[in-house]
């Protein structure tokens, strides 16, 4: 990843959950021109990359071997063979332009609306969010537990460029399991963990972590997905000596907009989402009418600063619909500042779902069941779930032929067919967890879908007028 930023390249992750279509989407949206991979991910990356145009000797194997794929070695050999003596010379930023000009990461996002995106993260974006971050880390914070996603943005920017600022030790997991996060954590003696609500959840549920002595860890970060009061409270009283933080942001910000400072790490806060990082504005907007709101108002928060991305590649119209005129991010999410200068987050007008603080996007599944011939419309929406934060709900309205003269326990049945049709198709945090046979979507005039109406739905109606199949699962057993 440094290598190709210095030279001027551009990174983009993914995740190698990622399906052949999903990859091929990703890099085609990217442009990518070489593929890194392993050799555990070539009975995707290969066809993805065919897919893409990408040819066989532009596919490069971090780990492992294969026959016929170059590896990092190899390329360190060829690179030893070529007579150049010295570093190359590093990227040099074109005349006119500055840092935040120029596009060093491309991560996907869902946005506010649509399908995925690729956000350019400029390299000001990065630095400007470690410096920003590096305010409100402890000085004596120099382990750092990595075991989320390095292709989203917390990873990118709390795992793999923050520790180079601050010259700490990263503990790097090859695959998340409690078990090997925790021995980390123990054996390294690792103080402060940056996790996200599920693997926080699963810290006070699995019963593994009482075989680990945690008397050392002294703060609990989290971020990418809310916390409940109730989770918090619990994870207080089984780890009474320990802080607590959480940031607020997104993508498209670079990761923190907000931070609980330094000062106010402890559980009494721990349900906002901290106060402003530094040289960033935040404002909150009436979403009708614009007009700005005061203290405790609850409206759409904007933000403003350095660490707010360049756009969406390619997409003007999804750019000019998130970031306006005046350099304001529209975050789509709806909350409050009170007089302590805490943001506190109460709702979302955007209508991606956060599984695992993941985005995903309704429009993606919901093109995906329009494609089955059982399906006559379809509206995705994001229903609550303990473990996860949220998970993907479809309401489904059917073709008549599969429709009429259906009894109950038949519908209900061809609903549980839909489930799988995901599962087959997407990613494991994309995949529906219900489906609901309905009459009919709610619209809009213009024809949008009206997903809040489709909350309210959810919650309003009496269980037994319902036909409703969900997706059986397995959770790991405790």
């Amino acid at each position: 990843m440094l290598g190709t930023i210095r030279v001027g390249g551009v990174i983009s992750g993914a995740s190698p959950a990622y399906n052949i279509e999903e990859m091929s989407y990703a890099l085609k949206t990217a442009q990518a021109k070489i593929l890194m991979t392993t050799a555990a991910s070539l009975s995707v990356a290969v066809p993805a990359a065919q897919n893409a145009g990408i040819p066989r000797k532009h596919i490069f194997l971090l780990e492992g071997d294969a026959p016929g794929y170059t590896t990092i070695k190899d390329l360190l050999k060829i690179g030893d063979k070529s007579g150049i003596r010295g570093q190359v010379l590093p990227f040099q930023i074109p005349p006119g332009k500055t840092n935040k000009d120029v596009c060093g990461f491309l991560t996907f996002s869902s946005g506010t609306t649509g399908l995925p995106k690729a956000v350019m993260i400029s390299h000001q974006n990065v630095m400007a969010q470690c410096l920003q971050v590096q305010q409100v880390t402890s000085p004596d914070h120099k382990k750092v537990l990595a075991v989320l996603p390095l292709f989203h943005i917390t990873g990118l920017v709390h795992q793999m460029h923050l520790p180079v600022l601050r010259n700490a030790e990263v503990y790097m997991l090859p695959s998340f399991s409690m078990e090997s996060m925790l021995s980390t954590v123990v054996e390294y003696q690792i103080s402060e963990m940056l996790l996200v609500p599920p693997i926080l959840i699963r810290l006070l549920r699995d019963p593994i972590v009482a075989h680990y002595n945690l008397s050392h860890v002294q703060k609990f970060s989290s971020g990418a997905a809310p916390l409940s009061s109730e989770i918090l409270q619990e994870l207080e009283r089984r780890f009474p000596s320990t802080g607590f933080k959480q940031g607020y942001g997104m993508t498209e910000s670079c990761s923190c907009i907000t931070a609980h400072p330094l000062d106010k790490c402890t559980y009494n806060y721990g349900h906002r989402g901290g106060t402003i990082v530094a040289n960033t504005e935040v404002k909150i907007i009436d979403p009708d009418t614009g007009r700005e709101l005061g203290y405790d108002e609850p409206g759409e928060i904007l933000a403003r600063g350095p660490q707010v991305v360049m756009g969406y590649l390619d997409n003007e119209k999804a750019t000019r619909e998130t970031f306006d005129e005046d350099g304001w991010l529209h975050t789509g999410d709806v909350g409050y500042m009170d007089r302590e200068g805490f943001i506190t987050i109460t709702d979302r007008i955007k209508e991606m779902i956060k599984v695992k603080g993941i985005a995903v996007a309704p429009a993606e599944l919901e093109d995906l069941l329009l494609g089955h011939p059982m399906v006559e419309d379809v509206a995705v929406s994001g229903i609550s779930d303990d473990y996860t934060g949220e998970r993907p709900k479809a309401y489904v309205v059917l073709k008549p032929s599969f429709r009429l003269e259906k009894d109950a326990c038949t519908l209900v049945k061809l609903a549980r067919e839909l489930i799988d049709y995901v599962q087959e198709n997407k990613v494991r945090h994309k995949w529906i967890v219900e489906v609901e046979i309905i009459d009919e979507i709610p619209k809009s005039a213009s024809g949008k879908i009206l997903r809040r109406v489709l909350r309210k739905f959810e919650y309003g109606k009496n269980g037994e007028d319902r036909l409703i199949a969900r997706r059986q699962e397995i959770r790991s057993k405790l």
